[in-house]
């Protein structure tokens, strides 16, 4: 007999769907983790699944936005009253960089090739919304300079992501501090040298 679901389960099965496959992703790879065993994680079955996911592609690219939406409910968290000061801002931007949140981290280079041949463009380049994030995310600052260019900011922002992408190259045991480093220069280029 076929599951029914309300609007609240049906998003409470979403994330976990979502949840159970980004830990299958980090424990097994993409190549390994099969929409059958998620689905029978998450207690229904693989035809369920595809209730919820048009695609394992598409599925993927479910867990990159859940995430990042996980992200911007921590911004909100660290906020007062929708707005980060400089240090609200530099913690944010850590945990951010150093959390293990980021799906990317856990994919080879033949997965990452496999996603940019089968995910649409507007999946991996979205210049509106990389815009929108970067202003709301500066709108959302206090202290901000003025003439801040928000491209060069939306490039720093992506740097981010491309530093963890990266990590693997770098030294290890100079991660952490390295990153600190990085995001002081993020936060001088937003606030000015204070």
């Amino acid at each position: 007999m076929a599951m029914i679901f309300n609007d609240e389960t049906r998003e409470k099965m979403r994330i976990q769907l979502l949840e159970t496959g980004f830990a299958s992703i980090k424990l097994h790879g993409l190549k390994k983790t099969s929409v059958t065993d998620v689905a029978n994680s998450a207690g229904i079955a693989a035809g369920t699944f595809y209730k919820f996911f048009d695609s394992k592609e598409e599925f993927v690219y479910q867990i990159v936005v859940y995430k990042r939406g996980r992200i911007k409910e921590y911004f909100r968290e660290l906020s007062k009253n929708g707005r980060l000061d400089k240090e609200a801002f530099r913690k944010f931007l850590t945990a951010v960089t150093l959390e293990d949140n980021n799906l990317f981290d856990h994919l080879d280079e033949r997965e990452m090739k496999m996603l940019m041949a089968r995910w649409p463009e507007e999946y991996w380049k979205n210049d509106s919304n990389d815009e929108m994030t970067a202003e709301w995310l500066l709108n959302s600052l206090d202290g901000v300079r003025r003439d801040i260019n928000m491209k060069v900011f939306d490039n720093l922002f992506k740097s981010l992501s491309l530093i963890r992408y990266g990590r693997s190259k770098m030294y290890e045991e100079q991660y952490e501090e390295t990153i600190a480093v990085y995001i002081d220069a993020v936060v001088r280029y937003v606030f000015g040298e204070q």
